[in-house]
């Protein structure tokens, strides 16, 4: 295979940005990863990422799910959603390719909603020898009482309230709602996996693959969809992202990273400093795999300088 970037063929609503304005690469380039923005977004922090990753200017930069707050029925609310997250996306100066996230698809509505406007719930794309597979872990999609306890939709506008006078209290009881380390509501189904296994099947050649989720389902006891996938990845290099728990974790599975990301303005939910950051991940492909580098969002300044940590970063535990 000589293109350098391949897509899918869809029509107008496409679950990407800009792809078109990618520059022919070599086998070594760099993408980045945006991770959590929501749920309970905490202001100016994803737009400080944005901030960053067009300092740090890599080829394409994959959005991890949960960008917009979700969990309605009311269609104003959601355009408004919508129309907040394209306004701060309309900074980025790089190529984007989104994943679905709980948030995004809380419901059949909401749902309905992501495919008008990116089409695409899964899908693989490749650039240069390195494949992407794009996973949909809300598929069907999950109420909130399924990812989040005994949290309810009551409940949660009172959180909304709470997250600039009590951010503290808003944490604690995100952290109290779940056991992040245990089994994951993923929800992939069968037609996902028939999908990546075809398409695996006709990219035997691809010298890296990456797999982009956005629950981690291999958690606990996993999911039957991923480990056929992982049975179809047979012995390819691999690695596998996710975000949602807003917690950065690596974990060495079958001799592969499968990397959790922490959060990029969505809720605190641990205490101490392990995994709890804000930050962007870049990944360099070099001929020998991936080397991949977190970048905590108060530790970058541009070409001007300016005050450590940037007083736009807002939000810290």
């Amino acid at each position: 295979m000589t293109e350098r970037l391949w897509l899918p063929s869809v029509g107008t609503a496409r679950p990407w940005i800009g792809a078109d304005t990618l520059a022919p690469s070599t086998n070594d380039f760099t993408f980045a990863l945006l991770s959590d923005r929501t749920g309970l977004a905490r202001p100016g922090v994803f737009e400080r990422a944005v901030e960053v990753l067009n300092q740090l200017y890599p080829d394409f930069v994959i959005q991890i799910g949960d960008a917009i707050e979700g969990y309605t029925t009311d269609r104003e609310v959601l355009a408004s959603q919508w129309q907040e997250l394209d306004d701060i996306l309309d900074a980025l100066e790089r190529p984007l390719f989104r994943v679905v996230g709980n948030h995004d698809v809380s419901n059949e509505l909401m749902r309905d909603e992501w495919v008008r406007r990116h089409g695409l719930l899964h899908y693989h794309f490749r650039y240069a020898d390195t494949l992407f597979l794009v996973l949909d872990t809300s598929d069907p999609p999950q109420a909130l009482e399924d990812v989040a306890g005994d949290l309810t939709p009551e409940r949660l506008a009172e959180l909304h309230a709470m997250v600039e006078s009590d951010p503290e209290a808003v944490r604690r009881e995100f952290e109290a709602l779940a056991d992040w380390d245990s089994t994951m509501p993923a929800d992939i189904s069968d037609e996902q996996i028939d999908y990546f296994e075809r398409v695996l099947a006709d990219h035997t050649d691809a010298r890296w693959t990456f797999v982009c989720m956005h629950i981690p389902a291999w958690q606990g006891d996993g999911h039957p969809a991923l480990e056929r996938l992982r049975k179809t990845l047979g012995e390819r290099p691999y690695t596998m992202f996710a975000g949602h728990i807003h917690n950065y974790r690596r974990q060495v599975l079958h001799g592969r990273n499968h990397i959790r990301l922490g959060p990029c303005g969505g809720a605190w939910v641990r205490t101490g400093d392990e995994g709890n950051f804000d930050h962007v991940t870049l990944v360099r492909m070099t001929p020998a795999g991936p080397r991949i580098a977190n970048l905590v969002l108060d530790g970058v300044l541009g070409v001007a300088g300016g005050t450590y940590p940037p007083p736009s970063a807002k939000g810290h535990p």
